[in-house]
């Protein structure tokens, strides 16, 4: 091989060393992001696995304790062992159902109300009085007040498991409860709207989500299986890599030693 071939051989060899390099950290970087995004599907399933679903337990008529998945029906509506709760918006308002509502609207007093209700026995009436003087105020009669104290939910959203839990732990509503006044105890004809936490409801519990974590393993071993056909992907790359940046390397060193020795005997030549 001529010096001016040799010259040109090693050029070309060692833009090819550099590209090979570029190449490796590359696909480096690539494996670091991989590492990234495996933690990232790791956190999100771990978050699944922690998550709980909200439920209420109740009683019915006959005592018998049943537990549901949380809605706002389920927590609003009468029940004749039930504690009594309104969902409160971030406007203050007791938010009823599209029937109540309804019934309140045509309702000039409160006698009216527990007519429209179909409110029959004692502790149905109780209910649905508690309910009018939180829509109404303290007043019998419909009050003229211009600011309204409810407004309307949605039948979707009334019945709605993610809906009702979302606005929960989110904030976005409150609950109140209604309580017997400490001065009316024995009574019990006088209640007051008590402020509540959610997650201090005795009628409210949370347990592990079993269909988001079902969901969730799906999801994470999906992701995973990519990650990893990926990583074996680009670990066969820099093993192809590796093997080009050796030859290259042999022959680098191969032809530099023979340009070397054609100019060591250029030099003898003319010395």
């Amino acid at each position: 091989m001529g010096m001016s071939a040799a010259q040109a051989r090693l050029l070309t060899i060692t833009q090819r060393l550099n590209n090979n390099e570029l190449s490796a950290q590359s696909i480096t970087n690539a494996k670091t992001r991989l590492s990234m995004d495996t933690q990232e599907i790791s956190d999100k399933y771990v978050q699944a696995l922690d998550k709980e679903q909200l439920n209420y337990s109740y009683y019915d008529a006959n005592g018998n304790k049943s537990t549901q998945r949380l809605t706002a029906a389920l927590l609003t509506q009468y029940g004749e062992l039930k504690n009594q709760y309104v969902i409160v918006n971030s406007y203050g308002q007791a938010m009823v159902s599209e029937d109540e509502a309804e019934n309140f609207k045509n309702s000039a007093n409160l006698e009216e109300f527990l007519k429209n209700c179909n409110a029959d026995d004692d502790t149905e009436k109780s209910w649905y009085t508690n309910l009018w003087y939180r829509m109404n105020g303290e007043n019998d009669n419909k009050s003229s007040a211009k600011e309204q104290n409810w407004t309307t939910i949605s039948d979707a959203d009334l019945n709605s498991t993610s809906w009702i839990q979302h606005a929960l732990e989110s904030g976005a509503i409150t609950l109140e409860q209604a309580k017997v006044d400490a001065e009316n105890e024995e009574t019990g004809d006088k209640i007051s709207w008590t402020t509540i936490s959610y997650n201090s409801s005795a009628d409210i519990t949370e347990t592990n989500d079993d269909t988001e974590i079902a969901k969730a393993e799906a999801e994470y071993n999906y992701e995973m299986q990519k990650i990893q056909a990926k990583d074996k992907e680009y670990d066969n790359e820099l093993k192809l890599l590796d093997t080009e940046h050796s030859a290259l390397e042999s022959e680098y060193e191969s032809v530099k030693t023979t340009l070397e020795k054609n100019v060591e005997r250029s030099f003898k030549t003319f010395s």
